[in-house]
């Protein structure tokens, strides 16, 4: 694999885990200032930053692949258990995209596919679990979670992993040519 490939697969793990670590101190910050912040999620958000953290090195480290599926696999799970919690009509399910994006960036299309896939069966279950009364979320059951929540989003997540595994795709490919010196072919870059 190219070299450079690497590198950016690495500034990609990188730079996500940051946002993330970034992001869950800003939401402790809304909170603490609304007066809604209890200690066990401020905890919470120390451990989470800590795993971020040791993804970001696992990456640094040469091992960026393994630290790409780590960070796939921990999106999922946090975003699963947001989801199931508080129900399709909560903004958490839309977050489902984080970990596609990640996948298809840095694992490829396929990788893409699969979590998305993966993504939807999830949000088909929650779905189907709270409208059949398997469990109660925090938010109201209703039949449009599998009329329409559920449809649209596994559209919207196998569309975003095509679009963005295919275009990872392509520049592996152009990086590929460009160090074999090759530029011809299906990933020639020059008009």
């Amino acid at each position: 694999m190219s070299d450079v490939l690497e590198k950016g697969r690495v500034k990609l793990l990188l730079w996500t885990c940051a946002g993330l670590i970034a992001a869950v101190w800003a939401l402790i910050a809304v909170w603490l200032i609304s007066g809604d912040l209890q200690w066990e999620t401020a905890v919470a958000g120390a451990v989470l930053t800590l795993i971020l953290a040791g993804i970001g090195l696992l990456a640094w480290n040469g091992r960026s692949r393994a630290a790409a599926w780590v960070l796939v696999a921990l999106l999922m799970l946090l975003i699963t258990a947001d989801s199931a919690s508080f129900g399709l009509d909560a903004p958490g399910s839309a977050a489902f995209v984080l970990p596609v994006v990640l996948a298809a960036c840095a694992l490829g299309l396929w990788p893409g596919v699969g979590t998305a896939a993966a993504a939807s069966l999830i949000i088909w279950l929650i779905a189907w679990g709270t409208t059949a009364g398997w469990y109660k979320a925090y938010g109201p059951a209703d039949i449009s979670h599998l009329t329409f929540n559920a449809p649209f989003y596994s559209v919207v997540l196998v569309l975003t992993a095509v679009i963005a595994g295919s275009w990872s795709h392509y520049l592996t490919g152009v990086m590929a040519e460009r160090d074999q010196g090759l530029g011809t072919g299906d990933f020639q870059t020059t008009d």
